[in-house]
């Protein structure tokens, strides 16, 4: 998992006046909307005896904790300590603030320090923000690794035995030449025709032996982080879905969705178009729930890879590269080497986060940064 990315939290109908709990790349955090309605997200631990932010209740545009009531505001500043109402407040407390955007239905937060000039850009999901455009959101929870799921999302090969029922096209398995096109040092996409079967009958189930040829562009952007599918029909009819896979921790993904569409678009088919997005996921699930190593091995020679697993190459590349860089988001608990003969009653003890920009500016905290989980707790 990688910090320093911008994490879609959730859809922005989903953040309204109460309090949102999110467990994203292995850590707490919670999401509110102050008195003008702007979004915030401040990792989801009390400085003063490390209650939950989130079991909490939002006052006066802030957090305020359920143990003592201390407030946060949303750059994660303490405001207000009830029992002391009158004394200075010490300037450790407070907790790390992140960036937030909100754009396209989605609301995303810088998880890391990393400054401004060298953060990732967002992906240009324009659709979304188009009024010719249907669009519906969703979500949907994986038993899997998120960067197995992304990868997923990138496979032109695997639509014709996974989703052979839903779309793929069993007995026209073959895949066409294709170029990835890197569209930034962030994103990457390929453009293949693919055939789909032709069915027949009220629900579409009955196949007629023909095919159509539907232009598939398929990407991933590390923002979301998203994987993107845009589908053009022959009609000129088109498709567009954002899935952004989440990682909650290793090996479980929440995945925050959009599907758009310029056809049919009267709100009384949202939900069949609906079932049929979750239906695919559910296809893939049962695949990638099994796979074994549950995450993207290190090296190459484990796996055997052909020329059609380009884009997903390409987006494994692209993520080995900002691990070297330093960016593995390190465990939410870390013992000390001396005490690892002891770690679970160490890690107990302590608790670490995220850093924020604020860190840059402000050395006092009272909760210590994450270490990438290359580095050693004991490295001076």
């Amino acid at each position: 998992m990688l910090k320093n990315l911008w994490y879609v939290v959730a859809a922005s109908a989903a953040l309204r006046d109460d309090l949102l709990p999110v467990t994203l790349i292995g850590h707490r955090f919670v999401a509110f909307r102050d008195e003008a309605g702007r979004a915030h997200l401040l990792s989801d631990i009390c400085v003063h005896r490390g209650a939950s932010l989130s079991a909490g209740r939002r006052v006066q545009g802030g957090v305020q904790c359920p143990y003592h009531g201390w407030r946060y505001g949303g750059d994660g500043v303490c405001t207000h300590i009830p029992a002391q109402p009158q004394a200075r407040i010490p300037a450790r407390a407070r907790v790390d603030g992140y960036p937030v955007v909100e754009r396209h239905g989605w609301i995303w937060a810088l998880l890391g320090d990393v400054p401004e000039a060298e953060r990732p850009p967002l992906p240009d999901l324009a659709w979304a923000d188009d009024p010719n455009v249907r669009v519906i959101h969703g979500t949907f929870e994986w038993a899997a690794n998120w960067e197995r799921i992304v990868e997923n999302g990138l496979d032109f090969a695997h639509a014709p035995f996974v989703h052979g029922t839903s779309f793929g096209a069993p007995d026209r398995p073959e895949i066409g030449e294709f170029d990835v096109v890197a569209q930034d040092a962030w994103s990457g996409c390929a453009t293949l025709t693919m055939r789909r079967p032709r069915r027949k009958g009220w629900l579409k189930r009955t196949p007629t032996g023909e095919h159509v040829e539907v232009v598939t562009q398929t990407g991933f952007h590390l923002s979301g982080p998203c994987a993107t599918l845009e589908l053009t029909l022959g009609n000129g009819w088109r498709i567009f879905i954002a899935s952004a896979h989440v990682p909650v921790d290793t090996l479980q993904t929440r995945t925050v969705w959009m599907m758009g569409r310029t056809f049919l678009k009267t709100p009384l088919l949202d939900a069949r178009f609906r079932k049929r997005n979750l239906k695919i996921f559910e296809e893939d699930h049962a695949v990638l729930r099994r796979i074994r190593p549950e995450c993207v091995p290190e090296g190459w020679q484990s796996e055997v890879s052909v020329k059609s697993d380009a884009l997903q190459i390409a987006f494994r590349q692209r993520v080995q590269a900002l691990e070297r860089r330093g960016w593995l988001a390190g465990p939410a608990n870390q013992a000390s080497a001396a005490a690892r003969s002891n770690a679970d009653t160490e890690a107990r003890r302590s608790v670490n986060v995220i850093a924020c920009p604020a860190r840059h500016a402000v050395k006092t905290w009272a909760l210590e940064a994450a270490l990438t989980q290359r580095e050693s707790p004991d490295t001076p």
